[in-house]
C-alpha cells in the first residue's frame, strides 16, 4: 500500500497503534518490520472503520456490490478506489482504499444523491482490485446480454399476406420529378397551393392515368370527386337542353 497518500497525522498514529501493540515506543519501533495486514489493521482501528480482505469478498458481498454498481462505470469506480456496498436509508455503506480522500466523499455524494451520509470500509488495493473485477466480469456479461437479447426491426418478417404498413416515401433526387400519387392527403383537405395552380382538375392529363405501382393511397381527394360530379351534372343537363331544343 502506497503510505504516501496518507495524511501524516493519520499515518503516524497508525504506527503509534502497532507501536502500542507490540509493546515498544514509537521511536523504537522499525517500520520496514511492518507488514500490510499489520498496518492496514492498525489504519482501520485508527480511522474507526472496518476493515475488508479477500476472504470476506463472499458471493453475498460481490453481489450486494454488483447490485448497486450497476448503473456506474466500473472505470469510474477504479479511478476513485471505491465500490458501492450497501444502502441503508440515507446512508450509504462504502469499500474504499483511499476513505480519508475527500474527493472520494464528493464523487459519492454526487453518484448517490438520495444517501447524504457515507460509511467507509478499508479495503487494500490488491482487495478492491478483486472486487472490480468481479465487477467488470459482471458488467460484460451484463452487456452481452443486451445485445444477444436485442433483435433488430429489419428482421422481422411479416406473414404471407399481410399489409405492410405505410412508409413515409424517400426525398426525390434533384433534378427528378416527384409522382403526383406519392402525394397522400386525408379526406377533405385542401390541395397545396402549389396543385391549385397547375393544370384544371377537369382535364384529362389531370386526373387520368393509373396510380403509380405500389402506391396505396388514391390521387385525387374527396372535393376533387364532387367537383367533378358537378361538372358532369352541368355537361348532361346542358346536353339534355339541347337535345329537347332539337325535337322541338
Amino acid at each position: 500500500m502506497n503510505t504516501a497518500e496518507i495524511p501524516s497525522q493519520t499515518l503516524n498514529e497508525a504506527y503509534n497503534a502497532i507501536a502500542e501493540r507490540r509493546e515498544v515506543s514509537p521511536a523504537a519501533l522499525d517500520r520496514q518490520t511492518v507488514d500490510e495486514p499489520e498496518f492496514l489493521a492498525a489504519l482501520a482501528y485508527v480511522l474507526g472503520i472496518p476493515l475488508v480482505e479477500k476472504a470476506d469478498l463472499t458471493q453475498a458481498l460481490l453481489a450486494d456490490c454488483g447490485q448497486l454498481a450497476a448503473e456506474l462505470e466500473t472505470a469510474a469506480l477504479m479511478e476513485y478506489k471505491f465500490a458501492p456496498l450497501a444502502r441503508r436509508g440515507e446512508t450509504l455503506g462504502v469499500i474504499s482504499s483511499s476513505p480519508w480522500d475527500p474527493i472520494t466523499t464528493e464523487v459519492l455524494l454526487g453518484y448517490f444523491q438520495q444517501c447524504p451520509q457515507i460509511k467507509f470500509a478499508l479495503a487494500s488495493p490488491q482487495c478492491l482490485q478483486e472486487l472490480f473485477d468481479y465487477l467488470k466480469q459482471a458488467e460484460a456479461k451484463t452487456q452481452e446480454t443486451a445485445v444477444a437479447g436485442y433483435t433488430p426491426k429489419t428482421i422481422i418478417s411479416e406473414p404471407p399476406g399481410a399489409v405492410a404498413p405505410p412508409a413515409i416515401a424517400p426525398a426525390a433526387r434533384t433534378g427528378e420529378r416527384t409522382p403526383a400519387a406519392s402525394i397522400v392527403m386525408p379526406p377533405g383537405a385542401k390541395p397545396p397551393a402549389a396543385a391549385a395552380t397547375a393544370a384544371p382538375p377537369a382535364t384529362a392529363t389531370a386526373i387520368s392515368g393509373p396510380a403509380p405501382a405500389g402506391c396505396g393511397s388514391p390521387v385525387l381527394t374527396q372535393e376533387d370527386i364532387a367537383h367533378l360530379i358537378n361538372i358532369l351534372a352541368v355537361e348532361i343537363q346542358r346536353l339534355v337542353q339541347q337535345r329537347t331544343r332539337r325535337s322541338l
